[in-house]
């Protein structure tokens, strides 16, 4: 009979992260491969991902294509927090952004995308003929 399971060896996995998954598969009476296979599956549901993205995010993520080139003009090159079609907060770090926006707004679904040109611009110069 063959089996429908495999082996996956999964390299550089943070060891807090690990040490959390065996603790949650444990709480459960689950093993650590039921657990993580569980959480695949639920991620891999939509190959698109959009059942896993919260309508509200969404939303705010099809404005922010939309005013893209607006926001190119103001905030080019940094991190903008962006939530119900408004931005809260922007900074070059995301660290720092995310930081304060939490610390205000509590852990929650947030779009912080970094700003760039929708197309971005490259100069060539033409080649010259010398004579």
């Amino acid at each position: 009979m063959v089996s429908d399971k495999t082996t996956l060896f999964l390299r550089g996995m943070p060891r807090r992260v690990v040490r959390e998954a065996k603790a949650a598969a444990a709480r459960r009476g689950s093993t650590l491969a039921a657990l993580v296979s569980e959480a695949l599956e639920r991620s891999l549901q939509d190959a698109d991902g959009s059942e896993a993205v919260p309508a509200e995010l969404r939303d705010d993520m099809r404005w922010y294509e939309g005013n893209r080139a607006r926001l190119a003009s103001r905030y080019g090159g940094e991190y903008v927090a962006i939530l119900g079609r408004k931005v809260l907060d922007h900074d070059e770090d995301f660290e720092t952004l995310s930081q304060r926006v939490f610390q205000r707004l509590g852990v929650r679904s947030i779009l912080m995308p970094r700003v760039q040109d929708p197309e971005p611009r490259f100069y060539v110069r033409s080649p010259r003929v010398r004579r």
